[in-house]
């Protein structure tokens, strides 16, 4: 395995930690914590950069919009059967889904703007 699909994996791997405790720790059903969404948004950029493959750019843009608009939608209605439940919860559950989208908004941004120069190069 070389250095850079290394770098890759534990950005991924921090990301995902990140997202989770950071959703948690969070408390406010958002990342509150300005060194956590920092951690995410670099994380993001770096597995927008290193590994995410042409093949599975599809799923991952589909993935990541899904995550966008649970994320925003969340926070009016989507989560309305854990409130019931549990307030506190639900808050933990939607900063979940808010970090992970955050993680993986520049990855999208990234890989979207490689699909466009590639389908912008003559020969396509």
């Amino acid at each position: 395995m070389n250095a850079m699909a290394l770098i890759g994996k534990v950005a991924f791997i921090l990301g995902v930690i990140f997202a989770i405790l950071g959703g948690i720790w969070g408390g406010e059903a958002e990342p509150t914590n300005d060194g956590v969404i920092i951690i995410l948004l670099i994380a993001g950029i770096v597995i927008g950069l290193l590994n995410i493959t042409a093949k599975e750019a599809t799923a991952v843009l589909l993935a990541t919009t899904a995550l966008i608009i649970l994320a925003l939608w969340g926070h009016s209605q989507a989560f309305n059967p854990v409130y019931d439940l549990n307030q506190t919860l639900a808050e933990n559950l939607v900063g979940i889904v808010d970090s992970f989208a955050l993680l993986m908004a520049p990855a999208a941004i990234i890989i979207a703007i490689r699909a466009v120069i590639k389908a912008a190069r003559p020969g396509n």
